[in-house]
Parts: structure tokens; C-alpha cells; sequence
């Protein structure tokens, strides 16, 4: 079994959940994985943009086996992925990765991201093992050279993993987008036309956003440790900055996902997401804190991703 940045999960940045309208699974990326290091190269047709590289790369696989690499080029939103099919696993702590596409995304509404052809590959090493380098190359058809090298600082991912139900997916539908520390990307297969953007809160939480063609916008939590039932009932309260949100109900989307209902179609949350620096939920003895910066520019992008779909 391949080495994702999670441990013992076969596909892993946008889960498996229910529509609201139809209750179907959406599948897409299977999940998402975020290490903290230093950008020590990036290079785009032979330009050197390390200086403008974040300094933590996110990795997303899907069910049918293509996994990227995306970093963050400036301060303005754009995202660079290194996309491509998993390869060769020489022995248990080294993943090797085939590249067939490199994805730059502006993070401009009505831009659509560039997909450029090339070929090259991707090595990696156990990111549970201490530091690792994540290192890529490849040759465009002009002969452009694109180089990625990322160097971990140790710790461990910090990850979210999703059920998913396996199904193909089209290629060259990668719409990555990011902002700060949200990550989002189209719901493929989705009828509704939704885009999801998460923020992982620590290694088993995450906060979702989705939205779609109806104008309907919603709030998801997701929690590794939960294990609810399809008839299971939930109670939670919010808090937006201290303050409480009043909700009309917790609705479980699948075994570790529920969304916060507040009114038809959920769409009183959208304001109060924009303009609140802190979320908080409390189900049981369960309470999910996280600050949310950054989040009126995630949502504009979350539209945005819907808009061009």
C-alpha cells in the first residue's frame, strides 16, 4: 500500500458526504493532508518562485488513484498543484508519484486555471518517520522545466480522512483554491453544482463550507472520532465570536459529518461566517474551537468555484 501524508488510509482535500436536497454520496477527492516545512524550490517554465512559496504543502488523492501536491504561490491566493497517478512503492517508507499535469490556479473569479501537459515524477518518504522531502520534477512539451522541493519540519500531517464510495472521475476538473488556511475544490459528480472549502482544525476536526447553483450555503463539521448512525439524533449549540447562533437543528450528513441547520437552505449562516473571527461548536462534552481567519475570502472563492462550474 502507497504512502499517503495519512496514515493507513488508501484514498485521501474534499470528502464523501450528502447533498441536502438528494441525500447522495458526492464522490471526489477522498480527503486532504497538510505538512509544515520550508519551500526550499519551486520553479514554473524555468522561473524560480521559491521566495513567493508558502510554507506548507497540501497533499489530496482521490479514489481513482491520482494524488497532487499544492502549495501557495504569493499572498494573493494562488495555488500551485503537481498532479499525477501514484507510482512505484520501491519499499515500505518511499512513494514514488508519475506527473502528467501542473495546475496553476490565480485565484481570479472568471479565470480558469491553467492545466499545462508534462511529464516527470514525484518521491516522497514516510512523513512519520521525522522530516521528509517531497521532491518533483518535470518537462513540459517545450521542454519548461517545473521543480518542486519541500522539506517537512517533522511534525506529523495534520490530516482529514472522509469516507468515499468509488466511482470515476473525469480528468482535468482540478479547480484547487485556497485561502490562508482554507482548501477547497469543485464536488465532482455533485447535481447541485457545489464546491467545498475546509479548514483543518487539529489532526481528527475540520470545518466545511459548501455551496452550490441554488444559492444554498451550509456549515458542515467533520470529526474523525464520530461514529453516528443514520437515525442517530445530534444536538449542538454555536457560538460565532462568544455570541450564541441560534440553530433549528443538527442534521448527520454520514458517520462523521453533521451540518448545522439555521433556516431554509442554511443561508442565514453565510453573513455571520464572513464576519466572525471565531467559531465554536458544543455537542455532548464535545467542543470544536477555531479561529476564522481568512474566512470572507474562502467564501468569496467558494462562490467563485461555483460560479465557474
Amino acid at each position: 500500500m502507497r504512502y499517503s501524508l495519512f496514515p493507513c488510509v488508501v484514498g485521501l482535500i474534499v470528502a464523501s458526504w450528502s447533498t441536502a436536497s438528494h441525500g447522495q454520496d458526492v464522490p471526489n477527492l477522498t480527503g486532504m493532508a497538510i505538512l509544515k516545512g520550508k519551500c526550499e524550490k519551486l520553479t514554473m517554465k524555468g522561473d524560480d518562485l521559491t521566495q513567493h512559496c508558502g510554507n506548507q504543502i497540501v497533499q489530496s488523492i482521490y479514489n481513482t488513484g491520482r494524488t497532487g501536491f499544492t502549495v501557495t504561490v504569493g499572498d494573493k491566493g494562488t495555488v500551485m498543484t503537481f498532479s499525477g497517478l501514484e507510482g512505484a512503492k520501491p519499499d515500505a517508507d518511499t512513494q514514488l508519484q508519475d506527473l502528467d499535469f501542473i495546475i496553476l490556479n490565480l485565484g481570479i473569479e472568471g479565470v480558469t486555471p491553467a492545466k499545462t501537459p508534462v511529464k516527470g515524477g514525484c518521491g516522497y518518504s514516510n512523513p512519520y518517520k521525522g522530516p521528509t522531502t517531497i521532491s518533483c520534477q518535470a518537462t513540459g512539451e517545450k521542454g519548461e522545466a517545473y521543480l518542486l522541493q519541500f522539506r517537512s519540519d517533522g511534525s506529523p500531517p495534520s490530516m482529514t480522512e472522509f469516507r468515499q464510495q468509488a466511482e470515476p472521475r473525469k480528468q482535468g476538473t482540478d479547480a484547487s483554491f485556497a485561502a490562508g488556511e482554507w482548501v477547497g475544490s469543485p464536488m465532482e459528480n455533485d447535481p447541485e453544482g457545489g464546491c467545498l472549502v475546509t479548514k483543518q482544525v487539529d489532526r481528527k476536526t475540520a470545518v466545511m463550507l459548501y455551496a452550490n447553483k441554488n444559492e444554498a450555503f451550509s456549515v458542515n463539521i467533520y470529526n474523525k472520532d464520530w461514529n453516528l448512525g443514520p437515525n442517530a439524533e445530534v444536538s449542538g449549540e454555536l457560538f460565532l465570536d462568544g455570541k450564541v447562533f441560534a440553530l433549528i437543528g443538527v442534521e448527520v450528513r454520514n458517520e462523521h459529518v453533521v451540518t448545522l441547520k439555521a433556516g431554509a437552505e442554511e443561508e442565514s449562516l453565510e453573513r455571520p461566517m464572513r464576519e466572525s473571527s471565531k467559531l465554536s461548536f458544543k455537542s455532548g462534552k464535545k467542543r470544536i474551537e477555531t479561529k476564522l481567519n481568512d474566512s470572507m475570502k474562502a467564501i468569496e472563492k467558494l462562490w467563485a468555484c461555483v460560479d465557474r462550474g
